[in-house]
């Protein structure tokens, strides 16, 4: 007899809408053989088949949706949920070979995101069920893409909720330290092991398109929080003068090795944002176009007002140094801060600096971390397009 859970009265619409996550106090019951990580039937409040998915025991997620069907879960179910997921990014392909296979949730492989540089795939497993899950779908995803390499990167503090302590190391074959890869013709360098997330801000790739076709020859450029300097990349192979400013010397190294292999000069800068803004106003520097894009530093929604005071502050900053008519791309990669939340810290910032601005646009996340509208935790990256009125 399969494991279960039992959902509450009035708490199954929301499954059959799709929508893949079950909380904790939305359980009515579970079997007496139920373990944490288990694949296990969900029911509804009279016990009739819901889905199929896994349970947590630790997290306040109880219960994860794979399937709505009544299906078996082995390797050929996840075989066509990748097969799926790889031919929805086909048309990726003329433009770059990098891109995300999977998105968890929102490619309905709840807890798993797959990244795909060239020829080396990059893992995240964040959750019990998933990992447990590992024999059945490591093979099928092998055997798809056929990687040189693949390497875990499931070192995130997130896993500690599942019960799972952070890992990363290689899986399959063989990584080399960095990977070259192409975007839009231009060559990025990803260090795979020891970069953010998996490497490399794949879900920016657009928004470094627009940015581009924005600026223009001999417009200065400044690049906060610049990571690799990819924004600074686009920007130079336009004719831009460019100054990216990131705190980690790697990271600084790094990109100052891939704008070489483009043939671009970018000003890289080790430092500071904050400390850092400050003194380009006191060098009396102004800029055409500003990309804002700071890291998540806030994890959950009891941390969303120190992201909205950074945002505050950077943006603030920001203002003193923009020209009149300049430009500003300002991001936000986390969840909990919505579209409202991120205009209003904009327009308060603004305001405070008695500076006019117009919203040009409102963009998100690439298309291959697809938003599932169901699932509104599927979209995170947003990003506001600003221009400084005369």
């Amino acid at each position: 007899m399969s494991k279960w859970l039992k959902l509450k009265l009035g708490k199954s619409s929301k499954v059959q809408k799709f929508y893949p996550l079950i909380y904790r106090d939305e359980v009515a019951d579970i079997s007496p053989s139920l373990e944490d990580g288990d694949l296990a039937v969900l029911r509804d409040d009279r016990g009739k088949f819901l889905a199929w998915g896994t349970y947590s025991a630790k997290s306040h997620v109880a219960f994860r949706v794979l399937t709505l069907q009544d299906e078996p879960i082995d390797r050929k179910f996840f075989a066509r949920r990748f097969q799926t997921a790889f031919e929805q990014r086909q048309n990726l392909r003329a433009i770059t070979n990098a891109f995300r296979l999977v998105h968890a949730e929102a490619d309905f492989l709840p807890g798993l995101i797959v990244d795909h540089y060239s020829d080396i795939l990059v893992l995240q497993v964040r959750t019990k069920g998933m990992e447990r899950l590992k024999s059945l779908w490591l093979e099928p995803l092998i055997e798809l893409t056929q990687p040189k390499g693949v390497y875990e990167r499931s070192d995130m503090e997130g896993r500690r909720e599942e019960g799972l302590t952070p890992f990363k190391g290689l899986l399959y074959g063989s990584v080399p330290d960095k990977i070259e890869i192409l975007e839009h013709n231009l060559r990025f360098l990803v260090n795979v092991k020891e970069g953010l997330k998996t490497g490399f801000y794949l879900d920016q790739r657009d928004n470094r398109k627009l940015v581009q076709s924005l600026v223009q020859p001999k417009e200065r450029f400044l690049d906060l929080f610049a990571y690799t300097g990819a924004f600074s990349v686009y920007a130079a192979v336009k004719g831009a003068e460019c100054i990216a400013i990131e705190q980690h010397q790697h990271l600084v190294d790094l990109g100052i090795e891939q704008a070489k292999i483009n043939s671009v000069e970018v000003n890289f800068r080790c430092s500071n944002v904050f400390e850092e803004l400050p003194k380009l106003a006191e060098e009396k520097k102004q800029f055409d176009f500003i990309v804002i894009d700071p890291p998540a530093i806030a994890k959950s929604e009891k941390q969303l007002s120190s992201l909205k005071k950074a945002i505050h502050r950077v943006v603030k900053d920001a203002l003193k140094i923009l020209r009149d008519g300049g430009r500003m791309l300002v991001c936000s990669c986390v969840y909990h801060m919505d579209w409202s939340d991120l205009v209003e810290t904009v327009r308060f910032a603004a305001s405070d600096m008695k500076i006019p601005i117009r919203l040009l646009a409102q963009t998100t996340q690439s298309s291959d971390h697809p938003i599932r509208l169901h699932i509104p935790e599927s979209q995170y990256l947003r990003c506001l397009l600003l221009q400084r009125d005369f």
